[in-house]
């Protein structure tokens, strides 16, 4: 790891107590952007490209399903919402930090993606049910406490009937001891996803190449239409 990703945890673990003793947990994330000032190896998972699991993903899908449109979550810097759009989606992009949604605009200035600055926790409510794919990769695992329910329930709310939700995240087992951050999701918390409307249709586990290996999960969701069986 070279010293500016080093420095980049460094200032991330600083500014979330910062903000957490402030009493606002989630103005780190614009601040996190904001002191990096074009910098990407200043932001802690400012990786310059779509993660692997999303894009794989994407591959093996068959093209019924690679159309209408999609929503990411948590955009960054915007590499996800891309590799969205160059699957064949019409991408509503959205973060809470400002600052990182302008710096992902000038990044990919396409027509097929809608850049926006949003809160999850206080979505606008045009996209209620409005997305054949809701893409959440690690971002509710930043969350915590009641920050972290509100998010898993309000997820749902973005499917349209028909549609789908995928989310990727650091995953662990239920006894598992938490070193955070982050805290990764488990697959209770996944599986209470149905008790709002989703039916779960896939979930894999895998580890990836960093000693010790972490693990992780892929969860695939679709929420019925109204005739379904």
């Amino acid at each position: 790891m070279d010293e500016l990703k080093k420095e980049s945890r460094r200032r991330a673990d600083r500014l979330r107590r910062k903000f957490e003793a402030l009493g606002e947990p989630l103005s780190w994330f614009e601040a996190i952007y904001a002191e990096a000032s074009g910098e990407p190896r200043l932001v802690p998972w400012g990786h310059m490209e779509a993660r692997f699991p999303l894009v794989n993903w994407l591959e093996n899908q068959t093209p019924d399903v690679l159309s209408g449109r999609a929503l990411d979550i948590g955009c960054g810097l915007g590499d996800n919402a891309m590799v969205l759009a160059d699957a064949g989606f019409d991408v509503t992009a959205f973060d809470i930090s400002e600052t990182a949604v302008k710096w992902a605009s000038k990044r990919f200035p396409v027509p097929s993606i809608t850049w926006r600055s949003a809160n999850l926790l206080d979505p606008p409510a045009e996209w209620t049910e409005a997305f054949d794919l809701v893409s959440e990769t690690f971002t509710i695992q930043a969350l915590k406490g009641r920050d972290r329910t509100r998010a898993f329930e309000g997820l749902p709310n973005f499917v349209k009937p028909g549609g789908r939700l995928l989310i990727v995240a650091r995953g662990r087992l239920e006894d598992e001891p938490i070193n955070p951050p982050p805290w990764p999701l488990t697959n209770s918390e996944l599986d209470g996803l149905e008790h709002f409307g989703l039916k779960s249709i896939a979930r894999e586990e895998y580890f990836d190449k960093k000693d010790p290996p972490q693990r992780h999960f892929l969860a695939e969701f679709i929420k019925p239409t109204l005739n379904a069986v």
